[in-house]
């Protein structure tokens, strides 16, 4: 029944306002058509190309924090290695101040003996 009707619509219109008429119309409904699609890829384009320019930058961003990152590490490594020196040469230095106290004791102990 809808068909019927498009039919009898289109029938009308074309003998009220005449075949060229219709056809302008028609064909101006098609261009407009054609234009919001046009208008549409285009948006989507933009939208793609802003979306890649986004992730480029995001990846760009990551990259930098990733090198600081290494350099910190490299950082905090030698900082361990220097404060592993140290504490060797604290522990060196306790063990020698020990071993003189030690002998220091046995010294006086056997002095009041």
């Amino acid at each position: 029944m809808e068909d019927h009707d498009l039919i009898v619509v289109i029938t009308a219109l074309a003998s009220a306002l005449g075949l060229k008429e219709v056809w302008q119309v028609v064909k101006k409904r098609m261009d407009l058509s054609a234009q919001k699609d046009a208008s549409k890829a285009k948006r989507k384009e933009n939208y793609e190309a802003t979306k890649d320019q986004i992730t480029a930058q995001v990846i760009e961003e990551l990259k930098t924090k990733i090198s600081e990152l290494e350099t910190k590490i490299d950082s905090l490594i030698q900082e361990n290695i220097q404060l592993r020196e140290k504490l060797a040469r604290m522990e060196e230095r306790i063990l020698v101040n020990a071993k003189t106290k030690a002998k220091r004791r046995r010294k006086s102990k056997e002095g009041d003996e």
